[in-house]
């Protein structure tokens, strides 16, 4: 048995994509009929991970020319080091904001960060981590390039 599904624009009510569902009649719960959606960064995201034991910046990764990235997780590891800290930023080599900083004088640093906001850089700004101090770390940070982005100042701004 089949189960049918549009996708319709509630503008102007013409169909953008039909799926054909199967009805399941075998299956470990009884019928299971479902409709799956995802996101943009569900179905494009990514990681990277960086390591550093030295004072020093390393780039996570840059945006698509002309684009930015959207940040969608981010997990974090250090060793306690007297002086040490961790800092993930965005930058384009000229201005820069802080995503994310941890001082780990007296304890290392372990967050697990799932970000749930449109928590994006400004056109052409890359992820760079910058550790100061012998800080033995690690980062792993999710994210999405996408095509376009905001100006710097409109990020200032809030977007």
């Amino acid at each position: 048995m089949t189960v049918n599904a549009v996708l319709v624009d509630s503008k102007n009510r013409q169909a953008l994509h039909f799926e054909e569902l199967w009805r399941e009649t075998e299956t470990i719960g009884g019928d299971e009929v479902f409709l799956v959606s995802t996101n943009a960064m569900q179905t494009h995201g990514t990681y990277t991970n960086v390591q550093r034991s030295s004072a020093g910046t390393t780039t996570v990764t840059t945006p698509i020319s002309g684009g930015c990235i959207q940040i969608t997780d981010l997990v974090l590891n250090t060793e306690k080091r007297t002086g040490g800290s961790v800092e993930i930023q965005f930058t384009d080599g000229t201005n820069s904001i802080t995503v994310f900083k941890v001082f780990c004088n007296d304890a290392p640093a372990n967050i697990v960060l799932p970000v749930v906001g449109k928590f994006r850089g400004w056109v052409n700004a890359r992820l760079d981590m910058v550790v100061t101090g012998a800080t033995d770390c690690s980062a792993t940070l999710g994210y999405v390039k996408l095509p376009t982005g905001a100006s710097y100042e409109s990020f200032v701004l809030g977007q």
